[in-house]
């Protein structure tokens, strides 16, 4: 009797607690002239600039990074299509690595209501050891499913015990699929950052991360 081939999937999914979150912000000044806009923009940066040493060496953020400052200018029009004056932009991009997340919330609350500043969202992660070793993990379990669920088929037939023919990602270029289900912050919150004056401090509960991962697999008996 010739070998029987049973062709199956694996899968299988954890949920991790993230373990960083990753502040996105803006610092955005705007007005008639070139050289006020970028010293508003200069001011408004070193006050937070300092503000993050300080959360990094009390242990709070793992790191954070300042990008290039952009420049732009525009003349917009008004609502009867007349050119106005010319109006320079500066603005530098933030993204702070937090460790700590009820830091974090305090971080965002007390500085919503700071001129300029602007928080565009929060990502949150594993780091990358972890990340990797849950990877590996999910990875090998949906194996393991893969071979479970063969053996059913088998088990039924009587066909005794199964062989692994072959084994490969869905897809065969497709890897392990990581998912983060801590999405931006919805809108609503992100303006309340941005615009609200004096906001109070807030306590993120953010969701757990879902690493996910599926194969397929070939087995004889």
């Amino acid at each position: 009797m010739s070998d029987i081939l049973i062709k199956v999937r694996g899968s299988h999914s954890v949920e991790v607690a993230p373990e960083r979150g990753v502040v996105s912000a803006e610092i955005r000044f705007e007005g008639a002239s070139p050289e006020p806009v970028m010293e508003r923009l200069q001011r408004g940066l070193h006050g937070v600039r300092g503000e993050l040493e300080r959360l990094e060496q009390e242990g709070a953020i793992e790191r954070f990074l300042i990008q290039r400052v952009r420049t732009s200018a525009e003349r917009p029009w008004n609502q009867d299509g007349k050119r106005l004056p010319l109006v320079h932009h500066a603005s530098v991009g933030l993204a702070v690595e937090f460790v700590d997340f009820t830091e974090l919330a305090t971080w965002v609350g007390r500085t919503a209501g700071d001129e300029g500043l602007r928080i565009h969202h929060v990502d949150w992660r594993l780091t990358k050891d972890s990340r990797l070793k849950v990877e590996r993990d999910v990875r090998q379990e949906a194996v393991r499913q893969a071979k479970i669920r063969a053996q059913d088929y088998a088990d039924a037939l009587d066909l005794g015990p199964v062989a692994v023919r072959s084994i490969n990602d869905v897809g065969v270029s497709r890897e392990l699929a990581y998912e983060s289900t801590a999405m931006p912050m919805p809108a609503a919150a992100a303006a309340k950052f941005a615009d609200a004056a004096g906001a109070p401090d807030l306590a993120f509960d953010p969701d757990d991360i879902t690493v996910y991962a599926e194969v397929e697999a070939a087995f004889t008996v």
